[in-house]
């Protein structure tokens, strides 16, 4: 299938993206490589094939590093074979030996510098997968508290990535949305048990003890720090409605986007979920239920993503 011209200026400007500093390495070396030859003095300005190299070992790691650091010392061998005379004019009475250091000494620097970054970058993906195993043991640990809805923070987070997804936000809202899903009932952990578990509907002073658990949540997710910051305003807001008549009374736009997503992949779980005092909706109902209070509850765009992921991942028109 022929693309048109949008879509190949697409595709490049994304390869342009991921390439960068592939790309950028290969003009420094280019860079490198002409100012040595214009020179004068060549083997003082060879220290600049260091640029490239330290860009390469740095953002792309050992084995990128070091094969920089050996196409610069090839480029420079190229050269001397070709033109033996061109280190020759040199001040230096041994221009071979300290060609010979300064590549031994280019590699060595390409390798240490690089062995950090995949050192660095191991630790990285460590503490990543240890995050996401705290996250996942969190949200279970939520859901174990109320009975009644085993499971549900995992359900929640995994239909509002999609829908995030589906509205195409970057990868970092989504992952933002994602861990807002695990965490978003995190304030019922401070809930009394007894409304928590509740076999029947909630007195009006229950519900509203039951209603601070947004507060409570974002106050125990706040003391966590910069990796969940942007998680706290999606928590603090998910039972906002549209038309603003939900907890705080903020609507519309006012309510993070996060937050609006975030409100209708709750709801449609809640209601697809049995309850002691009622059985749950089929996945049809819930879905017919959630459009029908679009521009009410719940956001419009959201609502209309939902609908799109509703039919492709469960086959519901």
């Amino acid at each position: 299938m022929c693309l048109g011209g949008e879509q190949l200026v697409e595709q490049a400007k994304r390869a342009l993206f991921d390439n960068f500093e592939l790309i950028l390495v290969g003009v420094l070396t280019a860079a490198a490589a002409y100012t040595v030859l214009a020179a004068p003095n060549k083997l003082a300005f060879l220290d600049f094939f260091y640029i490239p190299v330290l860009v390469a070992a740095f953002f792309l790691g050992r084995r990128r590093g070091v094969l920089a650091s050996v196409v610069a010392v090839l480029l420079i061998v190229v050269f001397a074979v070709i033109d033996p005379e061109l280190f020759a004019g040199s001040t230096v009475e041994s221009p071979a030996l300290n060609l010979f250091l300064w590549g031994a000494f280019l590699v060595v620097t390409a390798y240490v510098v690089g062995t950090l970054y995949d050192l660095k970058s191991k630790a990285t993906v460590d503490l990543k997968q240890a995050y996401e195993g705290i996250l996942e043991i969190v949200a279970k640990f939520i859901d174990a508290v109320d009975g009644y809805t085993q499971e549900h923070s995992v359900r929640v987070s995994h239909l509002a990535t999609k829908i995030a997804r589906n509205m195409e936000l970057d990868s970092q809202a989504c992952e933002t949305i994602r861990v807002a899903g695990l965490l978003h009932d995190i304030g019922k952990l401070d809930i009394n048990l007894e409304v928590l578990n509740k076999a029947s509907a909630l007195t009006p002073a229950e519900w509203k003890h039951m209603m601070t658990h947004t507060n409570k949540g974002t106050a125990l997710i706040e003391p966590m720090g910069g990796l969940l910051r942007d998680v706290l305003p999606i928590v603090q807001y998910h039972h906002e409605f549209f038309d603003g008549t939900g907890y705080y009374g903020v609507g519309d736009e006012e309510i993070p986007l996060g937050a609006r997503i975030l409100a209708v992949a709750d709801s449609y779980d809640a209601m697809i979920t049995d309850r002691p005092y009622r059985a749950g909706r089929t996945p049809r109902e819930a879905k017919n239920e959630i459009q029908l209070r679009a521009r009410q509850q719940y956001d419009p765009k959201v609502v209309e993503s939902f609908l799109v992921v509703m039919r492709n991942e469960v086959q519901i028109d």
